[in-house]
C-alpha cells in the first residue's frame, strides 16, 4: 500500500494492523498492490490504482454499496465507465478506467475505495467464503455468530475474548471451503455503547482508543482486541457451530435450526465470494462448506455474559454427546 493521503493510510493502517504479518520463506499469497495519489494536475481528484485490476468495478461497487444509490452516467468520457450520486446524476464522483480509478476528493470515498481493494483481496480467493459475521473458538470448536447490523455480534465475541476464549474477528469472518475451518481475520473491534463485558470497560477507561460518528449518528470507538485481551489468541479452528443472533430477549436461549428441504440457515457471504461465479457452482459450495456444522437460533438476553455462558454450555454438551 502507497497512499498519500495520510489520513486514510493511517485510518486503514490501524483497523487491519492485526491482520498484517510477515511471510516466511517461500511462502506466496494472493498479492493486491494499492496505491493512492493526488493529481498535481486537478487538487480535486485522486488517482487510485490497483494491481490486479477488476474489470468490472463499477458494477462491483454499486452492488458492494447499494445504500450510496451510485448513478451511472449517461454521457461517460471514452474509456470510463461514471458513477455520480442521484442528487447530481451529471457530476461523476468515481471515474473507473482500464487500470485506474478517479476519485472526487468532495465526495466521503474512503469507505468505498477501502472496500474496493479489501474485496478485491477476497475475490483473489476462490477457496473461502467471508461472511458478515463474528468467529471464535471455543472449547478447539469454531463458532460463527451471524445477525444482522446491531444484533450484538460484536458484543458476544468480545464476551467470549473476554472469557479467555480464541478471537478470530468481529466483523468478517472467513470459512476454508477446502477443510471447513474457521481462519482468523482480525481487524480492530468497532464498540458500540451499551453493555460491555468489564473487562472493556477497564480497557476504555485507562487508554486512548480512536472513536468515530458513523453516518447514522451512531459512535463507534475502535479497539485492538490483542491489547484489551493477548490471552485471546488467534487460531485456526474446525467450523462447528453457526449461531444466528435473532432478536433480543429478557432472557437467553438457543433453539436448533430446522432444515427444511435442504435450507441453509439466514447467513450468506459477501459479495466478493459471490461475484464472477456460477450462482448454482457456489450455491452448492456453499452447502458443503456450512453443511457440517450444527445450526442454531439465539436469542440474546441478560448480561453478555449470560449469553455468552448458555453458548458454551451448548457447545459442550455436543462435544459430549
Amino acid at each position: 500500500m502507497e497512499c498519500e493521503d495520510h489520513s486514510f493510510s493511517r485510518r486503514f493502517k490501524d483497523l487491519f494492523a492485526e491482520c498484517a504479518f510477515e511471510l516466511t520463506g517461500s511462502e506466496t499469497l494472493p498479492r493486491v498492490d494499492f496505491r493512492l495519489s493526488c493529481l498535481a494536475s486537478d487538487p480535486g481528484l485522486l488517482a487510485v490504482s490497483m494491481v490486479p485490476s477488476p474489470l468490472d468495478g463499477a458494477s462491483f461497487i454499486r452492488q458492494l454499496l447499494p445504500e450510496r444509490r451510485y448513478w451511472e452516467c449517461s454521457k461517460p468520457a471514452h474509456g470510463w465507465r461514471m458513477l455520480a450520486l442521484p442528487e447530481a446524476p451529471e457530476e461523476p464522483v468515481l471515474a473507473f478506467g482500464s487500470s485506474d480509478i478517479l476519485v472526487s476528493d468532495n465526495h466521503p470515498w474512503q469507505r468505498a475505495i477501502a472496500m474496493h481493494a479489501i474485496s478485491t483481496a477476497f475475490r483473489m480467493q476462490p477457496d473461502v467464503f467471508v461472511f458478515h459475521a463474528a468467529s471464535i473458538g471455543l472449547l478447539e470448536k469454531g463458532v460463527l455468530l451471524c445477525g444482522p447490523k446491531g444484533a450484538g455480534k460484536t458484543t458476544l465475541s468480545l464476551c467470549f475474548a473476554a472469557r479467555g476464549h480464541a478471537f478470530l474477528g468481529d466483523e468478517w469472518a472467513v470459512v476454508s471451503a477446502l477443510t471447513g475451518e474457521l481462519l482468523p481475520l482480525r481487524r480492530s473491534a468497532s464498540i458500540r455503547p451499551g453493555p460491555r463485558p468489564s473487562a472493556i470497560e477497564d480497557y476504555l477507561s485507562n487508554h486512548s482508543c480512536n472513536a468515530e460518528v458513523l453516518a447514522d449518528g451512531t459512535e463507534r470507538v475502535h479497539a485492538r482486541v490483542g491489547a484489551i485481551f493477548p490471552s485471546a489468541s488467534a487460531k485456526v479452528v474446525p467450523l462447528t457451530h453457526i449461531f444466528f443472533l435473532r432478536r433480543f430477549a429478557p432472557r437467553p436461549s438457543v433453539e436448533r435450526f430446522v432444515r427444511n428441504g435442504g435450507e441453509l440457515p439466514p447467513v450468506s457471504p459477501l459479495l466478493a465470494s459471490v461475484w464472477g461465479h456460477s450462482v448454482g457452482h457456489r450455491a452448492i459450495d456453499l452447502f458443503r462448506t456450512l453443511d457440517k456444522a450444527r445450526w442454531w437460533h439465539l436469542d440474546v438476553g441478560g448480561s453478555p455474559e449470560e449469553t455468552a455462558k448458555l453458548v458454551e454450555e451448548t457447545v459442550r454438551e455436543d462435544i459430549w454427546g
